[in-house]
């Protein structure tokens, strides 16, 4: 079994003020923001049919009015820490979306973009993955995989 090595977070929290347009969202309409960046990370940065006021925007909203915006983007930057094998635990996380939750938003949303980006053998965990080589049978006028003859013993 192979340890994955836990990485850095490429974009640090502290730098939440760029871009500008997404530190301003994370301010005044975090809730689109939060869904976003939910929807970014469950569809592996495919944003085909994502809309602004989707269920995590709105669930954001509600948790909101309670006064606990917070606790959806502490769950958030813990499901992005298990799929990129990013460094941090839950109470770095809880601290992380507590005390700026709006800085924390741009990091995730920063994170995501960059993660998603990578090329599919630079992301950890994919670095073995090896693809079998097809061969072309003109005969058939398509790819079929290499076979191998079954092997018999006469006993």
């Amino acid at each position: 079994m192979t340890t994955i090595q836990k990485q850095e977070w490429h974009h640090s929290g502290a730098s939440c003020c760029s871009p500008i347009g997404t530190c301003c969202l994370a301010w005044w309409c975090p809730c689109i923001l939060f869904g976003r960046t939910r929807y970014r990370t469950k569809n592996n940065g495919n944003m085909s049919g994502h809309s602004c006021c989707n269920g995590s925007c709105a669930a954001f909203c509600g948790l909101m009015c309670l006064g606990v915006p917070f606790i959806l983007p502490w769950i958030n930057r813990g499901d992005m820490r298990a799929k990129y094998h990013l460094k941090g635990n839950g109470c770095t996380d809880c601290l992380c979306a507590c005390c700026c939750t709006p800085c924390d938003m741009v990091q995730q949303e920063k994170e995501v973009i960059y993660r998603e980006n990578q090329p599919l053998m630079q992301q950890p965990g994919k670095e073995h993955m090896n693809y079998a080589q097809q061969q072309y049978a003109p005969q058939q006028q398509q790819y079929a995989p290499q076979q191998q003859q079954p092997h018999f013993h006469h006993g």
